[in-house]
């Protein structure tokens, strides 16, 4: 089991599993989300996502298109949300208490990258993921 909290601790959940991928997203939501030049995320099904603590403290803003960032109201750490009403959780990996041996399986939105941030998985899209779909097949989470 993987365990992860917000920088206060009082934001607390587990991981039945433990992800083996993830993605880079670079941009501009995602930069200003982390306040640097991408974000590393993963997913996972919501049968494997348990919260510990501290529900009733998390905040969420959600812009009109749909995207979304929970975070704990005390420290203001984004925090795992239920990526728009599928089976799945978004994950931020910053958050995860153990280190992972997991793989980046892309980049994604490098357009929108700024000229600073040239690191760059094998697997690099110049716009945003085509589809949840494709995301969930590349993390492998029903596997």
């Amino acid at each position: 089991m993987t365990s992860g909290h917000c920088l206060c601790g009082a934001v607390r959940f587990c991981l039945a599993v433990e992800p083996r991928f993830f993605y880079r997203c670079h941009c501009s939501l995602c930069r200003r989300q982390t306040g640097v030049g991408f974000n590393l995320a993963t997913l996972v099904k919501a049968a494997d996502f348990c919260w510990e603590a501290g529900q009733g403290v998390i905040g969420s803003w959600q812009k009109p298109s749909g995207y979304r960032n929970d975070f704990c109201s005390q420290c203001g750490s984004t925090v795992p949300n239920v990526l728009r009403q599928s089976p799945y959780f978004w994950v931020p990996l910053g958050l995860l208490d153990a280190p992972l041996n997991s793989e980046c399986i892309g980049d994604f939105c490098t357009d929108d990258a700024m000229p600073w941030d040239e690191l760059r998985s094998a697997n690099s899209c110049r716009t945003a993921v085509d589809s949840l779909e494709f995301l969930v097949h590349q993390l492998q989470v029903d596997k």
